[in-house]
């Protein structure tokens, strides 16, 4: 009875963990950034105007690289393992519209479709854009952007790791259930795009400069063996992030893109690893201008 009384009661315990802020490099908030860095808000294509009330839709598609098993040690300031490799693509559709002063604002969302275990929530941005130069040998505009929203997913306690023996190598903290924990993926920043001459087959290669400001956290909530852990953990830091890419004019409505950016991020591990830490992704869109 007494055994019986104990199991009900460590159901229903909870574990506070205080709100705590992690360097930017530490593990923790490498694997934040990193998260974050797979998600901005960057632009698509050469910067082009549009006329007011004139609109344009698109959509976007960019890769996220997997991480190694070491890579994924950042709990706990890099000795626990979490489960970062969640979805391979990251998606969003844009709607522009323009406005006086031949500036575009623009609105994107991500849709909530869950792959992998992560799940978008309440994911959108906004932007202004406008061209400093605008002519036909050379474009050059700035990009201010921002980013709000959650991306749920199993991180703490994957679904994988739940179904194995509490405190085992491959569970040592104890996991008996997916956690729900909530990555914040927020961020604001400035891009600097240019642009050269539109080639005769209708490519036109461009690229752009941006410089972020993230802060992203985790909220933890995770069912363990010997009660419920709930905390987070956030952090802040400024990124830099460089981009190349090639726009493919169908029409002077119709335009496809393909585009590469990489991000600098630093990380202080409790041992060096010869691994790429950055981030680097392709990316592939389509638009089109009514």
């Amino acid at each position: 009875m007494s055994r019986f009384v104990c199991s009900l009661f460590l159901l229903f315990v909870v574990i506070p963990i205080n709100s705590y802020e992690v360097d930017f490099d530490s593990p923790e908030g490498w694997a934040m950034a990193y998260t974050t860095a797979s998600s901005l808000n960057l632009n698509q294509s050469v910067m082009r105007s549009l006329e007011a009330g004139q609109f344009r839709i698109a959509t976007e598609i960019s890769s996220i690289p997997r991480l190694s098993e070491e890579q994924q040690k950042v709990g706990f300031n890099g000795v626990k393992d979490e489960d970062l490799n969640k979805s391979p693509i990251f998606g969003r559709l844009r709607l522009s519209v323009g406005l006086k002063w031949n500036t575009t604002a623009e609105i994107s969302i991500t849709p909530p479709f869950e792959i992998s275990g992560a799940k978008p929530k309440k994911l959108w941005g906004l932007a202004l854009a406008r061209p400093l130069i605008e002519d036909d040998n050379l474009r050059l505009g700035v990009r201010f952007f921002m980013m709000r929203g959650k991306v749920e997913a199993d991180v703490t306690c994957s679904s994988a790791k739940a179904k194995l023996e509490p405190y085992t190598p491959e569970n040592p903290v104890g996991c008996i259930g997916p956690s729900n924990d909530q990555l914040s993926v927020n961020h604001e920043g400035i891009e600097a795009v240019l642009s050269g001459k539109r080639f005769s087959n209708g490519v036109r290669p461009w690229v752009a400069f941006a410089a972020t400001q993230m802060d992203p956290s985790v909220k933890i909530d995770a069912p363990l063996d010997f009660g419920r852990e709930l905390g987070r953990v956030y952090s802040k830091g400024t990124t830099e992030t460089y981009t190349i890419g090639l726009d493919y004019h169908f029409s002077e409505n119709y335009t496809a893109n393909i585009a590469s950016s990489y991000t600098p991020l630093d990380v202080s591990r409790p041992e060096n690893l010869d691994e790429r830490d950055s981030f680097w992704n392709f990316r592939v869109g389509f638009s089109h201008s009514f």
